[in-house]
């Protein structure tokens, strides 16, 4: 969490005449890549409310957003669906508990959460596992995890659930505690290898059979100091590999984290460890997993910690998103297409 987030979204086919909104500001590259073309940013329908680090996850093109802090930096437990083809939101059954800090990970038509802060902040540590059936809109207890951990990495993968890193009891001591859930009746969670360098607000995903943890930060409540740290995680030798840092550190995008074309993308966000310290970040900073390296190849047309976001048909859709670390909040829809795709 901040001292004291942001989402995104998926399409089918977008048509909305009336979105308007000013272009971003002119990219800057700073020498580092080559850069997309300006993306030409517009808004369309809002958040039901104004939301950050509200965990989200894709399917049948349309953004399920669970919860997230409201301007009062309490968690809500409200459940929204975005359709973006229709430009419409729909209500679905709240989740059991008020829960920030926690990432979702999807099997099938089933989205699983583990552990997380709950209620208002600063709120307790909770062990607590859920899962969400999209067909039946329900909410099931799973198998708790072995130990109270909030902002931690969940993923699915080879019908196993990972949960690693993440905070203790104490709201600040950072985990590098790994575990695993089998995804067919498993009861119990069983110990995987250690994550390297420890840390919270750490973003996971998979890509090519493997479970990638990127970012973070060491502590939390009481000094938050954002890491470049990097790690992949191969299921076939049960081990951890340090890949590329990224170009300084970051946290605050779990949610903004994406899949595309075989790379891995990353909107805003936050960096309090460069010098000088940039803080809420607009840039859109690319992985390539073949060469090793990380790219920023555009901009957001403002600056946006821990929103949602995905990419849908070639457009970039980014709901949400604390403006300064974190408030104020936005509860805005922003969509750009990707390059070649206008």
């Amino acid at each position: 969490m901040f001292n004291t987030g942001r989402a995104f979204l998926v399409i089918i086919t977008l048509n909305i005449p009336s979105l308007v909104w000013a272009e971003e500001p002119a990219s800057k590259s700073d020498g580092k890549i080559g850069m997309w073309p300006a993306l030409g940013w517009k808004k369309a329908s809002p958040s039901p409310f104004a939301r950050v680090e509200s965990p989200m996850v894709v399917v049948d093109g349309k953004m399920y957003l669970f919860g997230g802090f409201t301007d009062s930096l309490d968690a809500s437990n409200q459940v929204d669906v975005y359709d973006l083809a229709k430009d419409v939101w729909t209500r679905k059954k709240d989740m059991p508990t008020r829960l920030t800090h926690l990432n979702p990970a999807i099997d099938g038509k089933t989205i699983w959460f583990a552990g997380g802060f709950k209620g208002k902040h600063p709120g307790p540590v909770t062990a607590e596992v859920w899962k969400y059936d999209i067909v039946a809109d329900s909410w099931t207890a799973g198998p708790p995890l072995p130990d109270r951990r909030a902002g931690g990495g969940l993923a699915a993968l080879d019908r196993k659930l990972h949960y690693f890193g993440g905070y203790k009891a104490d709201r600040d001591t950072n985990s590098g505690d790994h575990w695993s859930l089998s995804l067919d009746g498993g009861k119990e969670w069983q110990r995987e290898a250690d994550l390297p360098d420890p840390r919270g607000h750490v973003s996971a995903v998979t890509l090519d059979g493997k479970i990638y943890a990127l970012g973070g930060d060491h502590g939390h409540d009481i000094t938050q100091i954002d890491v470049p740290s990097c790690h992949r995680f191969d299921p076939a030798t049960k081990k951890w590999t340090e890949i590329a840092s990224l170009p300084d550190g970051r946290s605050h995008f779990e949610s903004s984290t994406i899949i595309h074309k075989g790379r891995i993308l990353i909107i805003g966000g936050r960096c309090n460890s460069s010098k000088p310290p940039r803080n809420v970040v607009d840039d859109l900073l690319e992985y390539d997993p073949k060469a090793n390296t990380w790219s920023i190849v555009g901009v957001m047309p403002e600056k946006v910690l821990a929103p949602a976001a995905s990419i849908i048909s070639d457009r970039i859709v980014v709901i949400g998103g604390g403006l300064n670390n974190p408030r104020p909040l936005t509860a805005a829809t922003r969509i750009a297409p990707l390059p070649n795709s206008k």
